[in-house]
């Protein structure tokens, strides 16, 4: 077992994701000398350089030197050069998640899982602790959009942790208290079959202290199963009636949004809130049951919540334009900039913008996300995408994955056409996307940016291209 208080050099391959890069930052702010590498120069990079952090972009044995200790990402193969390297020298190496139990020893740890949700609950129960000043450590996947954090340490007992499902390593987590927002059916290639990743979810949650409590989203068929699955003490939220904190009285305008929690006790909690969804109503409440099971008082969860912008990437407004183009003015166009790359996740998005801008047309940019999901999950994207009023279909974003043979986005596309009466575009050229976008927008469309992999470059190149064209 690794003893981090005998290591002084931590090397991270794989540094610039942004699981890695908030460990990296809490190890720096720990005082060790941390160094890395990657592929690629990103914001994010960036900011771990001014930090102190030494990092190259191209991976090669001789990165690793001085290192005491070498920690891989769950995208590094095990031929990789820095990783053959450290065998060959005999320093060890763990996976991130493994350092990421290391650093959470002897804390009291809020993990929270699932196959939706995650980023947003974990912001939220961050936010709120730390607005009451409890001072907590904190390691998520998406940057909040008003303090920019995706990683902070704290000095008190409270980590709070998003723990990613995608392989099975979830498992060596030492939860204190957990939050399961959903399970779904992704990333099946690794696990199997759902009944399989529903029994590791199990066997995670027995972890739990007897002492302790879980919080379950109870809206979710799969949750349901491991309800009566374990014997701890189990706390339920969701819009259903057997929930222990149901929401009621969903309202939306836009993006801003109110509804009522009704506790079986009696107590009814009405929330306020500018991040709009359900989706995001069962994210809020799920914060809301942690933060009273830690003796936070109502009121001040309630003002923390009313002041959370969200998570940069879910949802995110980027802005809402009257452009000029070819002599044309376009008016009230409104870019939304989304992470989701899961047909649920796609489907609540669009169903958002359905009840907060009704009767207005919706032009999705879509990057599938990996191969096997795309393949795995083909019916499920094309009835999802085929209640979008135009969608530009790009190239799919492999992660890593080698392609399937005869699978692309041109036969996504193809189907989609051959679907139903909405209209499909491949956009196979980057180069040409702009020109093919304006050519088919019109005043009031809502355009969103929708995927996991580099499409957050092009929602930023549309950004500024509105920005030019503004009309003043």
């Amino acid at each position: 077992m690794i003893n981090l208080s005998y290591i002084k050099n931590i090397h991270l391959i794989g540094i610039g994701g942004i699981g890695m890069s908030g460990i990296a930052k809490i190890l720096i702010l720990k005082g060790y000398k941390v160094s890395g590498s990657d592929i690629s120069s990103t914001i994010i990079t960036k900011q771990l350089i001014t930090l102190g952090i030494n990092i190259n972009f191209y991976h090669h044995k001789n990165n690793i030197n001085n290192a005491n200790l070498v920690v891989f990402s769950n995208a590094i193969n095990d031929n990789n050069p820095e990783i053959l390297a450290a065998k060959k020298l005999n320093i060890p190496t763990i996976s991130r998640v493994t350092i990421l139990s290391l650093l959470m020893e002897n804390h009291y740890n809020i993990i929270i899982s699932g196959t939706h949700g995650k980023t947003t609950t974990t912001a939220l129960i961050y936010n709120i602790l730390k607005d009451n000043n409890l001072q907590p450590t904190v390691i998520n996947g998406g940057l909040t959009q008003s303090s920019k954090i995706y990683s902070y340490l704290g000095n008190s007992k409270y980590f709070i942790a998003e723990s990613d499902e995608s392989n099975k390593s979830f498992i060596d987590l030492n939860p204190t208290v957990s939050v399961i927002t959903n399970i779904d059916n992704d990333h099946l290639r690794i696990y199997g079959n759902l009944d399989c990743l529903i029994q590791t979810f199990i066997n995670y949650l027995n972890k739990v202290p007897i002492s302790s409590y879980i919080v379950l989203c109870i809206d979710s068929s799969p949750i349901r199963k491991i309800y009566f699955s374990i014997r701890k003490n189990i706390i339920t939220y969701g819009f259903s009636k057997q929930a222990d904190f149901r929401i009621t009285n969903y309202r939306q305008y836009k993006i801003y949004t109110s509804f009522i929690i009704k506790q079986k006790n009696g107590i009814n909690i009405k929330i306020s809130t500018i991040i709009p969804g359900y989706h995001n109503a069962l994210n809020i409440t799920a914060a809301i049951i942690v933060a009273l099971k830690e003796k936070i008082k109502i009121s001040k969860i309630i003002r923390a919540i009313s002041e959370f912008c969200g998570v940069r990437r879910r949802f995110s407004i980027l802005g809402e334009y009257n452009i000029n183009y070819m002599n044309k003015q376009i008016k009230k166009i409104i870019l939304i900039d989304d992470y989701g790359h899961h047909p649920t996740e796609l489907k609540t998005t669009i169903n958002t913008i359905r009840i907060g801008w009704p009767n207005r047309r919706i032009i999705m940019i879509f990057q599938p996300h990996r191969f096997t999901r795309t393949y795995d999950l083909y019916n499920s994207f094309i009835r999802v995408l085929s209640s979008i009023d135009i969608t530009l279909i790009l190239t799919i974003y492999s992660a890593g994955e080698k392609p399937i043979k005869n699978f692309n986005s041109k036969l996504l596309c193809s189907s989609l056409n051959q679907y139903n009466k909405t209209r499909s575009i491949l956009v196979l050229n980057i180069n040409k996307l702009i020109s093919i976008l304006m050519s088919i927008i019109k005043n009031n469309d809502i355009i969103i940016t929708q995927g996991a992999g580099t499409i957050s470059n092009i929602a930023t190149y549309i950004n500024k291209y509105m920005i030019v064209n503004q009309i003043n």
